[in-house]
């Protein structure tokens, strides 16, 4: 599945109709309802499980018209936060883009006209402001081989995206939030 960022103007030409009247500017219900259909059916075609469509696009449901530029933000910043979700590649990543779809403030900036940013983005915005692996933690680490993982405990948060771990025996090692996440009973 492809998950590059969509802009506003990807989000439009979803649309096979006219979002407004002519001569307003504001996008009536049934315009909103039958994009979000559009647009559903779209992430439906490139992977996206039904339950991650569901949660990012159930509030966009409205009983009022929305300013144009207002409606395709929001519909832009959902697509995008369904497909980066749908395509997360570690625990934090899912995570950021949780908080993103909440936080009042990250949903107005990603609604700018010249948002959303990089998932890259939101995960630093992120960490800035939350710590997903506190002191004494059980997690997983990222092997060496890449293709593993090892239990081990945290010791302490170094940085914004460092971490110090102790494996099992005894040995410390710095990690990113890439190389980390919740124990599995399975590693190992």
């Amino acid at each position: 599945m492809t998950t590059s960022t969509a802009t506003r103007d990807d989000l439009v030409a979803m649309a096979t109709f006219p979002l407004t009247r002519p001569g307003e500017n504001t996008v009536p219900v049934r315009m909103q309802t039958e994009h979000l259909a559009a647009v559903e059916s779209n992430l439906e075609q490139r992977g996206v499980p039904a339950e991650i469509v569901e949660k990012y696009f159930l509030g966009l449901h409205r009983c009022d018209e929305l300013p144009r530029e207002l409606w395709i933000g929001m519909i832009t910043d959902a697509y995008n936060l369904a497909t980066a979700t749908a395509g997360a590649p570690s625990h934090v990543a899912a995570l950021a883009i949780e908080w993103a779809a909440n936080d009042p403030l990250q949903r107005w900036v990603n609604a700018a006209p010249d948002g959303p940013g990089s998932l890259q983005d939101t995960i630093s915005e992120y960490l800035g402001s939350h710590n997903p692996f506190p002191d004494e933690l059980r997690v997983d680490v990222l092997a060496r081989d890449e293709a593993s993982w090892v239990p081990a405990t945290i010791v302490e948060r170094t940085a914004v995206d460092e971490w110090t771990v102790e494996y099992d025996g005894g040995e410390q090692v710095w990690r990113d939030h890439q190389e980390l996440r919740p124990h599995s009973p399975e590693a190992g």
